[in-house]
């Protein structure tokens, strides 16, 4: 593995049938929609002078009381955990077991028979769940652990997402901001393991990430931006040669802040990437996506599987952001 610098308007009596299910469809995108924004600007508002003063100090308050329960990091969770602070970033070969690679690959395997004009093509929860082995991996201790200790506070696992990026543009459509520089929202502080299920070179759509320190001065200048940082802004405050791809064969895994450090997906030119992303948060995250958790009913199966901590990270039927930060 290496690191590499860098419509119009219809009557609806009238509508076909196909109208009136694409119509439909579209529901649930602009309600995520709607709730991605208001996240946004909640994160946003915490930032600002006067409001950042009262939830700092309650975010604070909450780190304090938390500190002696953390988990005891062994030697090499304490090399990632200071890879993290430092960089923002750790690579590290992913340690997975043969059921659950197996798992994987049959996700894998499902993206790649689907024919489809996106530049990108997620698992769905339904999907997710005919086989949950690799979704359960992601509340294995190891990684509760680390995102416990990294966040500082009880962890939520918000789920996972299996996804292939395919060898098109994304100009204009949804994915783009993707491909652009941006942080993520759900919360103060979010991580994230990034396992590649495919050999990730520079053409095959490498994650992409700006050093811990050149992101929080950007973050300092710019403020939050929805709408991602394009290439020739992010130019202008990081020289392309500070811009680092994670290159590596099949099963390396990136580890990473994604709330704290600027990143990206870099457009596959030549290959297209398969990736499993597994994703933590603290308890009251400002959002989460449905997209990354099983179906409910799937969720309650797996219930005499996990252990009290493993369930309790899972926060079934907790939705709402209880308490400031």
């Amino acid at each position: 593995m290496t690191l590499l610098p860098l419509t119009p308007v219809v009557d609806v009596d009238l509508a076909p049938a196909s109208t009136t299910r694409s119509a439909r469809a579209l529901v649930p995108r602009i309600v995520s929609a709607v709730a991605r924004r208001g996240a946004f600007l909640r994160r946003a508002a915490t930032r600002m002078p006067l409001v950042s003063q009262v939830s700092d100090r309650r975010y604070q308050r909450r780190l304090a009381e938390h500190a002696s329960q953390l988990p005891l990091p062994s030697a090499d969770q304490l090399e990632v955990l200071v890879a993290l602070n430092d960089a923002g970033v750790a690579v590290r070969p992913a340690d997975l077991p043969a059921e659950v690679v197996d798992s994987a690959d049959g996700l894998v395997d499902l993206l790649r028979r689907k024919n489809v004009d996106e530049p990108c093509v997620k698992a769905t929860p339904r999907e997710l769940a005919v086989d949950p082995t690799l979704f359960t991996w992601g509340l294995s201790d190891h990684l509760l652990d680390l995102a416990e200790c990294h966040i500082g506070l009880p962890v939520r696992y918000l789920g996972m997402e299996v996804k292939r990026e395919l060898v098109q543009s994304a100009a204009g459509r949804n994915h783009e901001v993707v491909r652009r520089w941006h942080l993520d929202h759900e919360d103060r502080r979010i991580f994230k393991v990034i396992v590649y299920l495919s050999d990730v070179d520079a053409g095959a759509g490498p994650f992409g990430y700006i050093h811990q320190a050149h992101s929080a001065a950007i973050r300092g200048s710019r403020g939050l931006d929805l709408r991602g940082v394009p290439d020739d802004k992010m130019h202008d405050v990081v020289p392309r040669h500070q811009w680092a791809q994670v290159t590596g064969p099949r099963m390396t895994s990136v580890l990473v802040d994604t709330g704290q450090v600027f990143h990206r997906v870099f457009p596959p030119t030549e290959t297209e990437r398969y990736s499993v992303t597994f994703a933590y948060s603290s308890r009251s995250p400002y959002y989460v996506y449905s997209r990354l958790m099983l179906p409910r009913r799937a969720i309650e199966q797996l219930r005499e599987r996990l252990s009290p901590r493993q369930w309790d990270a899972l926060c079934v039927g907790r939705t709402r952001r209880s308490r400031s930060a």
